[in-house]
């Protein structure tokens, strides 16, 4: 953090000096306007937005999971179009396979020079990415029940929790663009409020996918993980409603399954490890929630 003095220009206007280096790396030259947009007793200064965010890179020579993480950095902080320069032909395979999980990200021009590679989908919003995202984890509840009767195969709940993590990764994106354009403290807390609540949500997934693989469940198990699937209806209501009541209700009520799953695992040989973290998961989705619900009513 820097000081900048505010200086007085003709008597009547103020200002203020901008940092060099901010100015260079946002492009600006005089003459260009810039947004400002007041937070109680802040000012945030925007450069002008562009609607469509290209850059230009160079593929770095490290191992395939740096890499992988390198272009999921650059989707996630709004890139549309990724030209990606000095590619050889093993690195075109490996850019396509890096990408797949990316929902929309598609390479449009492929050749010796560069590799080109467009985001074809603009439909979605943070709201949408998560509704989505809910109804992943809503279906991977299903399937996992399906399994304690052998109705289904640990499979399929992969394929869903995978798609989850896509959809997650979209949330992402849509949340660093919202957050760049927010015009006020309320925008902001929606904007934490919706990637706290992505995070929970593809935590729970992994968790569903953990219980999907083991072989041994009891029937009091069984019967948690059905309420835990009742809960998780509640906690996706309530996240969208934002009732403090409903959501205050629902920590309670997450309290006594946790109560009834810490003391399965003093009478039974089940793996209640991805079961406690579901109920804790979706308890924090009910704090979030309130204390989300709670900052509108004080500020409103």
């Amino acid at each position: 953090m820097e000081k900048r003095k505010l200086q007085v220009v003709g008597g009547s206007s103020y200002m203020i000096s901008l940092p060099k280096d901010w100015v260079k790396r946002n492009n600006l030259k005089r003459g260009d306007e810039v947004l400002l947009l007041e937070f109680d007793r802040s000012l945030k200064i925007i450069p002008p937005h562009n609607s469509e965010s290209k850059i230009v890179v160079r593929l770095p020579k490290m191992d395939d999971g740096y890499v992988k993480n390198f272009f999921y950095s650059l989707y996630i902080q709004g890139a549309d179009e990724i030209i990606v320069e000095n590619v050889d032909v093993n690195s075109i395979g490996k850019i396509r396979e890096c990408i797949k999980n990316l929902v929309g990200m598609e390479v449009i021009d492929a050749n010796s020079n560069k590799v080109v590679i467009k985001c074809l989908t603009t439909s979605f919003n943070v709201r949408e990415a998560v509704r989505r995202l809910c109804q992943i984890v809503f279906d991977m509840f299903e399937n996992v029940e399906l399994i304690f009767s052998n109705k289904t195969t640990c499979e399929t709940v992969e394929k869903l929790e995978e798609d989850a993590d896509r959809f997650y990764i979209l949330a992402l994106r849509m949340i660093y663009k919202n957050v760049f354009e927010s015009s006020s403290i309320d925008d902001l807390v929606v904007n934490i409020e919706s990637r706290a609540i992505a995070k929970l949500l593809e935590e729970i997934a992994d968790s569903l996918y953990d219980i999907s693989t083991d072989y041994y469940f009891c029937s009091e198990f069984i019967e948690i993980f059905r309420n835990l699937k009742k809960l998780f209806n509640i906690a996706v209501d309530v996240y969208f409603k934002g009732d403090t009541i409903m959501s205050r209700n629902l920590i309670d009520m997450a309290n006594t399954v946790e109560a009834r799953i810490l003391a399965l695992k003093e009478k039974s040989y089940c793996e209640i490890g991805p079961l406690l973290e579901i109920c804790r998961y979706i308890k924090s989705m009910g704090e979030m929630t309130f204390n989300t619900a709670v900052c509108r009513e004080v500020r409103s």
